[in-house]
């Protein structure tokens, strides 16, 4: 990294604890914090609440600017980047909302076309965010990936140099993910985290859901950050639906209780759940998809993946994963999982990517 003044994180979503991607713009601010570096965070609410955002966003209540609302957004925000453009400033971002920009480090979060199609787009040919992300990756100087397969998509449906590309894993804070002693119950807890939506695996939680019925010793927790889908679980007596949880409770009140964690996601550039579970130290099953079957291959404890059909025998899979599982205590996953995700180890990461490389 040059020397700078202040680094520009052009974020759309901005940082919270509300999801995965938000969390890591939140880890990123930190980073550069503690490295005596300013920031500032440039994110849809305040590029809209600018004098001239003001006026532009009226452009959205028109049909033909909501369609293309990502291109114009990047458009606005190339030109606002180049208004306040300073020599020793950086400016990071996720891609797409600096397309037309020459950004200095773009933090990809997964190949949108690559996801697109894991949920079942048919078309081959690049959709509109897709197009904006691939200019992103090409414009900017430098690429970190949070995966190795988001490099390898990266290249395969974008062309970008394997050279401009490298990768930094997301990482967890073990002061929100923590093992906390399951209390005993007569009934086994698995438990979904995430989206009540396609990608995510909505499909194969209602089948878990509709089997758990006829189940006298399983239970099922859903924990959702939002109440979209939620009523197609509301009827069912052995089925659990907590919405609205935040890093602050979901610990206590999802992970904590669940004797497995249930991941049938479609497509994760990473997959922030995995290593969640794993640091509260409980198993997880899921997909092929994010760091889950790379952390499978190496044998992390607690890692498993899902059989390709959901049936009555799931049960006997998920007692097998359980019971494989207790080779370790819930403190040693704890460890081993902090030891490669914890902040501690994605700080000296970024600082390799920063500072120690040639620029």
């Amino acid at each position: 990294m040059k020397k700078t003044s202040k680094v520009y994180l052009v974020f759309l979503n901005g940082k919270s604890n509300a999801g995965g991607a938000e969390r890591m713009v939140h880890y990123l601010d930190e980073y550069l914090k503690s490295r005596e570096i300013s920031t500032e965070i440039i994110d849809e609410d305040f590029l809209k609440n600018t004098f001239a955002g003001k006026i532009y966003w009226k452009l959205f209540n028109r049909r033909h600017f909501e369609k293309r609302r990502a291109k114009y957004i990047a458009r606005f925000i190339t030109v606002f980047l180049w208004l306040t453009y300073r020599l020793n400033k950086i400016v990071i971002s996720n891609g797409e909302p600096t397309a037309y920009y020459p950004t200095d480090y773009v933090i990809s979060h997964g190949c949108y076309h690559k996801m697109e199609l894991d949920y079942g787009r048919k078309d081959s040919r690049l959709s509109r965010v897709a197009k904006l992300q691939m200019k992103a990756c090409k414009n900017a100087k430098k690429i970190v990936a949070v995966e190795s397969n988001v490099k390898k998509d990266l290249i395969h449906y974008y062309g970008i140099s394997p050279d401009k590309i490298s990768i930094v894993p997301n990482c967890i804070d073990q002061n929100n993910f923590y093992p906390i002693p399951k209390q005993p119950s007569n009934f086994k807890t698995i438990t979904y985290i995430g989206r009540l939506e396609h990608g995510k695996g909505i499909t194969e939680l209602q089948e878990l859901a509709k089997l758990v019925e006829l189940q006298t010793d399983w239970k099922l927790l859903i924990a959702s950050n939002n109440s979209s889908n939620a009523e197609l679980f509301k009827h069912l007596q052995n089925t659990e639906l907590l919405v609205g949880l935040t890093i602050g409770n979901i610990n206590k009140l999802a992970y904590s209780c669940a004797d497995i964690v249930f991941y049938p996601s479609y497509s994760e550039s990473f997959g922030m759940v995995t290593i969640e579970a794993l640091a509260c130290g409980k198993p997880i099953t899921g997909n092929a998809v994010g760091v889950l079957p790379k952390l499978v291959e190496e044998k992390h404890p607690g890692c498993y993946l899902l059989p390709k059909k959901i049936d009555e025998t799931i049960f006997n899979f998920f007692q097998d994963c359980i019971e494989d599982s207790k080779q370790y205590k819930p403190e040693e996953i704890h460890e081993k999982t902090m030891k490669k995700f914890g902040i501690e180890s994605y700080f000296e990461q970024l600082d390799q990517q920063f500072f120690h490389q040639n620029t």
